[in-house]
């Protein structure tokens, strides 16, 4: 997820100056800096990510320690070598590049430790609570908030204004009492400041930030009701069950107050049940610091009870409804996405003067044409070398593609549902492709096939599948540093899946995740094909599940060597390519 920066290099010098003189200030060695908002998001525009003031770099994941000597550390994994070696300043931060497998967390747990670091700061409204207490088993941290590290460095305000839609059940399929009364038993109630969360338990969206359908809000949830607190409202909500509170997100004791008198008198008022909670959850990974405080001043900490998972488990799971507003959005993902990839080798094959920026713009055209009403990540648009980035940033007008160049394009919408799409396709520019080219396309699509038409026990770690799409990479000494797929909900990126080397996650009937294995060679390009797939019951294995795609849009026949497919990859292939062409997007078989 780039985004457009807006400081030099010299701002960034200066915020790194302005920041190590408040740590003397203050008696500080170090201080973390993540990434997230005050919501943990991982989306977050640009001028809120705080990260980026003392880095320049603009890529959605990374994790920052500043030392009072030496030069400011970034975090990042394997997806961002490229882009953070480009964009951070050697003479001023050091790319600490994490090795495949090692987590971001992890390795500054680590550098705490060498450096012998004692006393960090950190911005408690912008760190996990897990995070929290692992710092703090490891060093003194001293919690500082947004408005202290305001007057250190001059962070940009935004404003959030767009109308709130409420989504019908012929789109969602389950109610807001129907999902409280599943989650909570009398007594029970579920703070929740998980952006996807809040907008999958209230059936609401906003596309409020840039490539998210979601909204700023913080919540209570409970059998009967989900209490909203957020800074602005626009358009109304109709549901009974819920209520919404406007005010500010660091005034959470008045929001919590507004409960109370809510749940104690207003209630009575009207002659419903009153409600006294036993018990609160929260999930340690997605409550920050700073609020889980005010939390358990107003209950109580005997009261409060960790649910690391938070609502994950709940939403990842798709129930019939939900999995058909995804497969239409998908179908029309995958028609803007063919017609993309026709439109630019027709123009390569007509001489027209087509760049790297005209290519990402058209991208984004035919997804509206086909009824997107956002993008759900900046489309990720890359020509020639720029497709070994593997997540590419900067669409350039100076780009102009030529023939024989491999094209990698990532792209995802938001449709009346507001669930995420997300699909990869490489291709040829046009022209012909090299041994080299058609070597890489075709390993890859190898492990697409291979791990597309597996089949295995539910409960099975997202590692086993991993492992089995790299088999077909590894037999030609090669590998990527990103996992294999990642879960698709509300946001593009959800929990209750994940393919990894390190995954843990149990594979589960009705989860949602991408399939998306890829090859990059610095200089020369990169191949990664992504199809989306749900989790289903074999029809014919007992006991067994499988994936069935959403994703349908043919492959690149000019960068397939048929003689490196097996005769079961090459029938895979095939029955593919046939279910593409019934929906008029294969270019083996054209209309």
């Amino acid at each position: 997820m780039s985004k457009e920066r807006f400081l030099t290099l010299d701002d960034i010098k200066q915020n790194i100056e302005k920041l190590k003189s408040f740590m003397i200030s203050n008696k500080l060695d170090s201080f973390y800096i993540s990434s997230s908002d005050i919501f943990l998001n991982e989306y977050v525009p640009l001028p809120d990510c705080h990260r980026y003031y003392v880095t320049n770099f603009t890529g959605s994941t990374a994790e920052v320690i500043v030392p009072l000597s030496g030069k400011v550390i970034l975090f990042i994994d394997g997806r961002y070598y490229e882009q953070a070696d480009i964009e951070a300043d050697a003479n001023q931060v050091e790319v600490y590049k994490c090795p495949y497998g090692m987590g971001l967390q992890t390795a500054m747990k680590e550098i705490i430790l060498e450096r012998g670091l004692k006393n960090l700061g950190v911005e408690g409204d912008r760190i996990d609570l897990s995070l929290f207490k692992d710092f703090s088993n490891l060093t003194n941290v001293k919690s500082f908030n947004n408005a202290e590290l305001s007057r250190v460095i001059d962070f940009k305000t935004l404003s959030f204004d767009k109308t709130i839609r409420e989504l019908s059940l012929d789109l969602v399929g389950e109610s807001t009492i129907s999902k409280c009364q599943r989650l909570l038993n009398p007594g029970e109630a579920f703070f929740i400041t998980a952006l996807d969360s809040i907008a999958w338990i209230t059936n609401l969206r906003r596309f409020e930030m840039p490539y998210q359908s979601t909204f700023r809000a913080k919540a209570l949830a409970t059998r009967e009701n989900v209490y909203l607190l957020m800074e602005n409202i626009e358009g109304e909500v109709q549901c009974p069950e819920i209520e919404i509170s406007v005010g500010k997100f660091s005034e959470l004791e008045k929001f919590f107050d507004l409960i109370s008198v809510y749940e104690t008198t207003w209630k009575k008022c009207l002659g419903a049940k009153t409600q006294s909670f036993d018990k609160i959850f929260y999930s340690d990974r997605s409550i920050n610091a700073a609020d889980f405080q005010k939390l358990k001043k107003h209950f109580g900490e005997d009261k409060l009870v960790n649910r690391t998972e938070g609502l994950i488990p709940f939403h990842a799971s798709k129930n019939p409804t939900e999995l058909k507003s995804m497969e239409s959005s998908f179908n029309r993902g995958d028609q803007a996405i063919f017609e993309t990839i026709t439109w630019v080798k027709e123009q390569v094959k007509n001489g027209a003067h087509l760049t790297e920026l005209d290519f990402f713009n058209k991208t984004n055209e035919f997804y509206k044409k086909n009824g997107a009403l956002e993008q759900s990540f900046k489309t990720i648009s890359a020509v020639g070398s720029n497709s070994s980035i593997i997540h590419f940033s900067n669409p350039s007008a100076d780009v102009v593609f030529k023939k024989d160049e491999l094209v990698l394009l990532d792209s995802g919408g938001y449709f009346e549902s507001g669930y995420a799409t997300d699909t990869t396709r490489a291709f040829l520019s046009g022209g012909t492709a090299s041994s080299r080219q058609k070597e890489i396309y075709t390993v890859v699509l190898k492990s697409v096939l291979n791990t597309q038409n597996a089949v295995f026990p539910e409960g099975s770690w997202g590692s086993l599948i991993d492992g089995l799409a790299r088999q077909p990479v590894f037999k030609y000494g090669l590998n990527y540093n990103h996992g294999t797929g990642h879960g698709v909900g509300i946001n593009v990126h959800e929990g209750g899946y994940r393919l990894s080397t390190t995954s843990a996650v149990p594979l589960k009937e009705n989860t949602v995740g991408s399939i998306e294995p890829g090859i990059y060679i610095p200089g020369f390009g990169g191949v990664r094909l992504e199809n989306v797939a749900v989790i289903e019951k074999d029809p014919s294995i007992n006991g067994m599940l499988h994936f069935r795609s959403l994703v349908y849009i043919g492959y690149d026949h000019d960068l397939i060597d048929e003689s490196m497919l097996s005769a079961e990859e090459a029938a895979w292939l095939e029955t593919y390519e046939r279910e593409c062409q019934t929906r008029g997007r294969s270019f083996k078989y054209r209309n």
